[in-house]
């Protein structure tokens, strides 16, 4: 069974542009980073599902394939860095959008949970 993000995630991620505007508040840079942070947790999503789809593959082969034990961990690392970056750049640009990414996180997982669920 193949895993992959879809086209309707993306759609749905694209409305999510409307909170990233309006927690610009009317700020161009700000708003642009905002719309920055939501497409580096679009990315996240996709790396999510490729976790998901090597955590499946494994499961489901034979021991005849080496371990994807470095594949998925380089993932992991990959997500978190991501997520820990995104928080970071936002934080050293202004200390007062921090929230607003917190918001804007809650909003795109939301949109996640409700893609996995959809599609798995």
């Amino acid at each position: 069974m193949e895993k992959k993000v879809t086209k309707k995630f993306y759609l749905i991620s694209a409305i999510n542009i409307i909170p990233a505007v309006i927690l610009g508040w009317g700020s161009l840079y700000d708003t642009l980073v905002m719309i920055g942070v939501l497409v580096a947790l679009a990315l996240n999503h996709h790396i999510l599902v490729k976790i998901i789809a090597s955590l499946a593959t494994s499961m489901s082969d034979n021991a005849s394939q080496e371990s994807p034990l470095l594949r998925i961990l380089g993932l992991l690392f990959a997500k978190m860095m991501l997520l820990g970056s995104v928080l970071v750049l936002a934080y050293y640009y202004n200390p007062a959008l921090v929230p607003k990414v917190m918001l804007l996180m809650i909003f795109q997982l939301i949109i996640q949970v409700v893609s996995i669920k959809n599609n798995y």
